[in-house]
């Protein structure tokens, strides 16, 4: 990281377009029954039929309303996609483009291991690329590292296959740039948080171990109100919904979504795909350094 983190500013203090607030992005991690199995798998377990099935409600159900809603409301959002999913269930991701949203990567099986070698991700990123391309026509520009597991070479391996952003950093709560050995590295993180993450109130399971999270609409978006309300009033702040269309794709949390959405287009911030803001921050580090200011 570039700039010194000291909880008020966003570093460069970046005056977000038409002089928003904040900026917000509606994230969607599309990875279906592979999120559980992957899951289950790092534990050294599997899943049932009823996990698997549940998995597959994004797909079958979930999808549609989350694309309906983001129409309703006129935005574009990023979806996070496993390369194997782009191959299962390729005319769903293809719906997704044809509505004008971004796909990014997330993994291939949505491999969440913590050992993996260099070559190995190498390797990961180049199926999954070669998957999500064959649907969308355009590398992917976007990484989210599966259950948010990146490696300490992550970054410049992003760098060196073409990317302009990542976003499975909880450091801090606007975006900046990486570094690596003192050098400013052209790829941009867009920090997340659990707390911001429908699968924090709404994962459940049976498999073992046990996950039953289960809240109320009113806590969850309670919660996610007074963080957005927060962020906006300290300004150049960046907002960043993670959500799942298993999850969130139920009829009453994706009405209760629409009015959040609402809410927040009405409280003066910019919602914009991944893709848009992380272009826009780069833009302004690099405006900020041909004027020759200084990086905090």
């Amino acid at each position: 990281m570039s700039d010194k983190i000291d909880g008020r500013t966003n570093g460069l203090s970046i005056t977000w377009p038409g002089k928003s607030r904040i900026a917000v992005m509606i994230t969607f991690d599309f990875d279906a029954e592979f999120l559980r199995i992957s899951r289950a798998a790092a534990k050294g377990t599997t899943i049932g039929f009823s996990d698997y099935s549940r998995g597959q409600y994004g797909p079958h159900e979930g999808l549609k309303r989350c694309l309906d809603i983001l129409d309703v409301h006129d935005i574009k959002s990023t979806f996070f996609v496993p390369g194997i999913v782009a191959g299962r269930y390729g005319r769903e991701v293809e719906n997704i483009c044809e509505h004008g949203h971004e796909i990014a990567a997330h993994g291939y099986l949505h491999e969440s291991k913590k050992d993996i070698s260099r070559k190995e991700e190498a390797e990961i990123l180049k199926k999954s690329e070669a998957a999500l391309t064959g649907i969308t026509g355009k590398r992917p520009v976007g990484h989210r590292g599966p259950e948010s597991v990146i490696h300490s070479f992550t970054p410049e391996l992003l760098v060196e296959r073409g990317y302009l952003y990542s976003s499975s950093m909880k450091d801090c709560d606007w975006a900046y740039q990486w570094e690596k050995d003192g050098r400013k590295l052209p790829l941009v993180e867009l920090p997340c948080d659990v707390t911001m993450d429908d699968f924090t109130y709404y994962y459940f399971t049976f498999s073992n171990p046990a996950v039953r999270s289960m809240y109320t609409n009113r806590e969850v978006f309670g919660n996610w109100k007074a963080e957005f309300d927060g962020l906006a009033e300290e300004g150049n702040k960046i907002f960043i919904l993670k959500l799942h269309p298993q999850m969130i794709g139920r009829a009453s949390r994706i009405s209760a979504l629409g009015r959040f959405i609402a809410y927040m287009k009405s409280h003066d911030a910019w919602i914009a795909t991944c893709e848009e803001v992380a272009g826009y921050v780069l833009g302004q580090h690099r405006l900020d350094s041909a004027k020759g200011d200084v990086l905090r």
